[in-house]
This record gives structure tokens, C-alpha cells and sequence, in this order.
């Protein structure tokens, strides 16, 4: 049993380590009596563990209780727990010793008695010596000498650890920053400072120099596409030559955009040539018949019968050309690791590729052509590399070891460890021997970690038509406004994924190209909920961080399966179907407008006659005399235009045939000058 009395307050507390129990007292006096009244009892939340061995008053409000046999602590059996009594006794301030107060003795001591003073608090251990921690004022805490064979251990006090602060004079160690502050650790931190706004700046945070993105995670693998809506080479070729997109690029590049400005340039040069036809200019005569020569022999569409349709035939070998373009084109569009960006079509996204995928168990294949890759995949070498961010933890401070059933654990060697140029983030990388394997990161001292994140790295290899493909994967881990907890677990598990690429040619063999896919599952990143329920005081009492991580693969694997919409023989084939196809159109367009201008023409005429016929009424019936009698009026005709005496002729043709005895009295028509219509037709179409 222990006893320690506050005088200020008039209170006997009494510690019972055999029940774990400490209780309170109110001292009453009245006159020459007094007596004492239970006023609270204070259970430890542990048994067994000889709670309340010894008692210390610190000051008026702050009591000092000594825990006999503390379990799972590296220093000491025994702790000190400091409580105060107008926040409660249900979680203490501080533990004693703790990751910045530690003792470093050859064996773990246990406290049997505890003495305070205004100065500091004395502690008596069963090794023959004692602990004397004096108080320090504010921005710095105590720190015990490492004099093992001093009979007192004095302490001295030091500058508060980065990441922690504390704003009041005592025994106790310092307290972690704020989220968003700060303290680097190099001079007395009483509050801690503000941090930039777009700095990775979480509780216990060293310096602002990370940002969000100063670290961020990357992937090599994606899930493949799905198979396009139009997979039939042909629908592709015929929407993509006849569309024109909304946007000026798809406009610029649409092939139906630049054959329509090919036929309205072809359609001003036929205005022109009957124009010139018309107007009888002899000095472009000769020009326009070359023309005429060179049109016919372009004319694809009547195998070179008329003109016109050679210089329709320009605005086909525009639209041939953007198809040999696109057929060119769209045949690298495969495989899509090595294509890029479709620009033959609006659709940048536009592949020559088919899709298909599975699940599927490492099962004996009958053709053995999967085995090479899966042996490169099994031989690969990972290298696993671990950048800690906001931390001022030391190399000399890391170890790494593999947990194996059996036995204790099996140190692994550090294959680099390096300080970012952030001077807060510290990088370790080890090789690991097994992609099946339990690795765990200690990390010895007063530090916090704000965050880290795990990269796998792996070099590729290339043999034949089988490619292992380099691994180089990286995901951050952290929680908002949080440290890492003092015990954080993440699994990792390794899956095969195996690319098949189907050929262009038949004859040629297909390709295989593997590699490693890490999916992570964290088990606990930070011990929020155990300090909010058990007490704050638990972060510091852990001598160090551990960071364990398990890697295994899974039994079964990804295929993905890629296929060329069409092949190189199959993709000419549909080419030049596609222009065969597009010739007959032309030919079925011209065809479409003989049929529909011919009538027209010809209902034109025949009104033009009709009003010609009105006006030869009441002209006289021509006779041999009357072309000797009006000289006069065929010499004012021939000024009139050709078309006019075009006209003329034929109501004079007409009128002969209505009348047959004109014939027999041998009257003559001079024509000659003129054309008839069919001459006209082969002129102008």
C-alpha cells in the first residue's frame, strides 16, 4: 500500500496494487477531529499489474501513480502515470517512459517508489539506482543520461522532436502538432506554425516543401476497351468518307467536305466552257476543245464519251485519294500499344482492333504457348521501394527483416536509402527475394510518419514473340490530418496479366507480352479510434513504428485477347471494292440526271415552239418569192443571235411538213448556218 497527500487540496490518495486500485480521500477537520471521506476510487484498465505501487502529488492538480508490471514495453516493466484530476483518471496525461523519455538500461528496471518535488519527480528502481527527471520549461523536454552505472540518473532537457510542440514548463514529453502546422525541430517549439495551403501538412507535420501531388500514385495497367460498335471495315470506310463532322477539325479532315468543293469548282469550269461555247470566242476555241480532249480521256464514269463526266470524274479521284489515305492509316491503328491517336477520323479514339477477356486458372495448356511468359513472369526480380513523407526519421534509424513461420525473423539488407531533396521524405528500397513473402519496415525513435508510398519495380525482358514487361507501379497511402499508426499492415497481391496479340498476316505467330498487377489492401493506416478510446497518451509510449507488408499471388490470371478488325489483304480487297463502289454511284448520278434534264429540255423547247407557232400565224406562207422579195428582212436575221435563227429554221422546217406541196414546188431552206438539236445536245452534254 502507498500513500501521498495533497495539502492544498486536503486530499489522501491511496494506492492497493494487490486490487489495482487507487483511491481518493477528502480530509475533514473540525476542531480537534477529522476524518476522512471516500470520494472517488480509480480502477486501472489493466489487471494485475500492481496499479497504484506508489504515489506522488506533482502539484495540486497532478498525481503521479507508479504501474508495478506493465506488459509489452521494451525500457522497464514499470510505467509512471501522470493524471489530472479536474480532467479525470480515466486516461493519463502522459506515460513515463516513453519514446522521448527512454531508458537505456541492460535490464528493464521496475519502479518500486516515486518521489516528488517543485524540481522534478525521483524515481527508485529495483537495479540499486535512481531516475531523477527534472522539469523543463517550455519548447524543450526531459532526457535521462545513458550513464548506466551512475547511482542517480539526472536528466537534462532538449529541443522539442520535429513534428511536436509543448507551451507549459514540467516532467512530461512534447506534444504533436496540429494538422496543417508545423515545427522542423531545430529550435524551442512553444506553438507550432501554420503551413502552406496546397502542402501535405497532416498532424505532427515537419516541414510544408511536399504538396499533394509531390508523390502520387501511378499505374502501368488498364482495363482493355470494349469491342466498338462498328466492327465491319466497310461501314467504317463508307461513315467515315460520306460524314462531315460538327467541329472545324472534323470538318477539315472530312473527305465528303473536300469532294463536294472539288464538284462546285467542277461544276464553275462546265459554266464557263458553255459559256465560252455560247458566246463563239474564238481567241479560248482552241483552249476549250483541249479541255474537252483532256476531260473525256479523265472520264471514268462513260469510259470517255462525254467531257462532262471526266470532270465530274476529278471530284472521284479526290474521294479515291482520302480512301487510300485512310486505308493506309487505319492498318496502323494496330496493335493499340503502338498506335496513337486516330487523325483520319473525327473519332480520335478510332482503332483497327477487336477486344475480348478472361479469367483463368494456370491450367496445362495443350499448345504450351503461354508457359514462356508465365516462366518470365516467375523469374522477374522486385525491387520494392518505400518513400516516407514527413518524417525526420535516420537510416541509421530503419531495419528491415522477414517474418517466417518457425523462426524469429531474417534480417534483409537495405539496397538504398536516400533523403528526397524535400529534406522530409525519407526513401529505403529492398530487393525482394520471393514474390511470396512477409517484409516489415522498424522504424526506432521519436518519429511520426505523415504518409508513404509503396513503389514496385521490376526490369523487362524480350524473347522472341514473348515480352516481360518492366514493372513500375507506385501508390501513396496516408490519412487526412492523421499519422501513421504505430502498427500499419497492407497486403499485397500479385496477379498475372497476359496480352495476346494476334498477327496482321495469317502465316505470321501471335504475340505475347506479361506482366505483374499489385492490388493493396490496408488493414489499419492510423490509430485514431484507439487513442480517442484508450488515450492520447498511447502515441507515445510505442518505441517504434512498424510497417508490415505481405506480397502473394493469386492462382488464377488475366487474358486479354486482341484481334485486327481487318487484315492488310483483306483491308486492299475492301479498298478498292469501296471505289468500284463509288464509281458506280457517280455513274448511277449521272445516269439519274440525263434521265431527268433530257424531258426537261425537251418540255422547254417544245413550249419555246408552242410560242412560236402562235407568232407564225400571222406571218405569210413562205413561197420561192418570198425569199426574193424580203432580202431586207434575211439580211436584219442574220444579226439576230444563232439561237434565234435556230428557232426560226425549225418553225420553217414545221411549217413544210404541214403543208407537202411546198416540197413539190421545189422550195429550198438554207440552214446551214445553224444546228440542229441533237448537235446541240452532243455539244453541251
Amino acid at each position: 500500500m502507498s500513500v501521498a497527500i495533497n495539502d492544498v487540496r486536503q486530499i489522501v490518495a491511496i494506492g492497493l496494487p494487490i486490487f489495482d486500485i487507487v483511491m481518493l480521500l477528502n480530509i475533514t477537520v473540525s476542531g480537534d477531529d477529522g476524518w476522512l471521506n471516500l470520494t472517488r476510487t480509480i480502477n486501472s484498465s489493466q489487471v494485475n499489474v500492481g496499479f497504484g505501487r506508489s504515489l506522488a502529488w506533482i502539484d495540486d492538480k497532478t498525481i503521479a501513480i507508479a504501474v508495478l508490471d506493465v506488459a509489452d514495453q521494451s525500457w522497464s516493466r514499470s510505467e509512471v502515470w501522470i493524471f489530472n484530476m479536474d480532467i479525470g483518471f480515466k486516461r493519463p496525461l502522459f506515460a513515463f517512459p516513453n519514446q522521448q523519455q527512454i531508458l537505456n538500461m541492460p535490464k528493464p528496471p521496475l519502479f518500486l517508489h516515486i518521489i516528488s518535488s517543485s524540481r522534478g519527480l525521483l524515481i527508485l528502481t529495483d537495479q540499486r539506482n535512481a531516475l531523477l527527471l527534472l522539469s523543463s520549461p517550455a519548447g524543450f523536454h526531459p532526457v535521462l543520461y545513458d550513464n548506466i552505472d551512475a547511482l542517480i540518473s539526472v536528466s537534462f532537457y532538449e529541443f522539442c522532436p520535429a513534428g511536436t510542440f509543448k507551451n507549459n514548463s514540467g516532467i512530461g514529453p512534447c506534444t504533436v502538432c496540429p494538422p496543417q502546422t508545423k515545427n522542423p525541430g531545430d529550435q524551442p517549439c512553444i506553438e507550432c506554425t501554420p503551413c502552406l495551403p496546397t502542402s501535405f501538412c497532416p498532424m505532427a507535420s515537419v516541414d510544408d516543401t511536399v504538396t499533394n501531388v509531390s508523390y502520387p500514385s501511378y499505374t502501368q495497367t488498364f482495363s482493355y476497351p470494349d469491342t466498338p460498335d462498328t466492327d465491319n471495315y466497310d461501314d467504317l470506310l463508307i461513315q467515315n468518307m460520306f460524314s462531315v463532322g460538327k467541329t472545324t477539325r472534323c470538318l477539315i479532315i472530312s473527305p465528303m467536305f473536300w469532294t463536294l468543293l472539288v464538284i462546285g469548282i467542277c461544276l464553275l469550269i462546265c459554266f464557263m466552257m458553255i459559256l465560252i461555247k455560247l458566246r463563239r470566242c474564238r481567241t479560248v476555241s482552241r483552249h476549250r476543245t483541249l479541255a474537252k480532249n483532256l476531260f473525256k480521256a479523265a472520264d471514268i464514269i462513260n469510259d470517255g464519251e462525254r467531257w462532262i463526266g471526266g470532270l465530274i470524274s476529278l471530284s472521284i479521284f479526290v474521294l479515291f485519294g482520302f480512301a487510300f489515305r485512310f486505308a493506309a492509316e487505319y492498318v496502323k491503328l494496330y496493335p493499340i500499344e503502338t498506335s496513337t491517336d486516330a487523325d483520319i477520323s473525327c473519332d480520335r479514339t478510332l482503332r483497327n482492333a477487336l477486344f475480348d477477356n478472361a479469367l483463368q486458372l494456370l491450367l496445362p495448356n495443350p499448345d504450351g504457348n503461354r508457359w514462356p511468359i508465365f516462366g518470365m513472369l516467375d523469374e522477374q526480380r522486385i525491387n520494392m521501394t518505400l518513400d516516407l513523407v514527413n518524417t525526420r526519421a535516420d537510416c541509421s534509424d530503419m531495419t528491415f527483416q522477414q517474418n517466417r513461420i518457425g523462426v524469429n525473423y531474417l534480417s534483409l539488407s537495405l539496397a538504398n536509402c536516400i533523403l528526397q531533396p524535400d529534406n522530409i521524405t525519407r526513401s529505403v528500397s529492398i530487393e525482394l527475394p520471393t514474390h511470396r513473402i512477409s517484409v516489415q519496415l522498424n522504424i526506432t525513435g521519436p518519429y511520426f510518419i505523415g504518409g508513404f508510398r509503396l513503389c514496385l519495380r521490376g526490369p523487362g525482358q524480350i524473347n522472341d514473340a514473348y515480352e516481360l514487361k518492366a514493372l513500375n507501379i507506385c501508390q501513396f497511402f496516408s490519412t487526412p490530418n492523421q499519422t501513421l499508426s504505430s502498427v500499419t499492415t497492407l497486403s499485397v497481391v500479385l496477379i498475372k496479366i497476359i496480352n495476346q496479340t494476334k498477327p496482321l498476316h495469317v502465316s505470321d505467330t501471335s504475340k505475347y507480352d506479361g506482366r505483374w498487377v499489385p492490388t493493396f489492401a490496408e488493414n489499419s493506416l492510423s490509430d485514431e479510434m484507439i487513442y480517442e478510446q484508450y488515450g492520447d497518451y498511447l502515441r507515445y509510449s510505442r518505441s517504434r513504428h512498424i510497417l508490415a507488408i505481405t506480397f502473394s499471388e493469386q492462382p488464377f490470371f488475366v487474358q486479354n485477347n486482341q484481334k485486327s478488325i481487318v487484315r492488310l489483304a483483306e483491308l486492299a480487297f475492301h479498298t478498292l471494292l469501296f471505289c468500284t463502289l463509288v464509281i458506280e454511284l457517280f455513274a448511277i448520278a449521272f445516269l439519274l440526271f440525263k434521265l431527268i434534264s433530257k424531258p426537261t429540255i425537251h418540255l422547254v423547247n417544245l413550249c419555246k415552239k408552242r410560242s412560236k407557232n402562235q407568232l407564225s400565224e400571222i406571218l405569210p406562207i413562205p413561197t420561192k418569192n418570198y425569199a426574193n422579195r424580203n432580202n431586207s428582212a434575211r439580211k436584219k436575221s442574220h444579226r439576230l443571235t444563232s439561237l434565234d435563227r435556230l428557232r426560226l429554221v425549225r418553225d420553217l422546217k414545221r411549217r413544210q411538213r404541214k403543208q407537202p406541196n411546198l416540197k413539190s414546188s421545189n422550195e429550198t431552206f438554207r440552214v446551214s448556218p445553224e444546228l440542229t438539236s441533237i448537235e446541240i445536245e452532243r455539244n453541251y452534254f
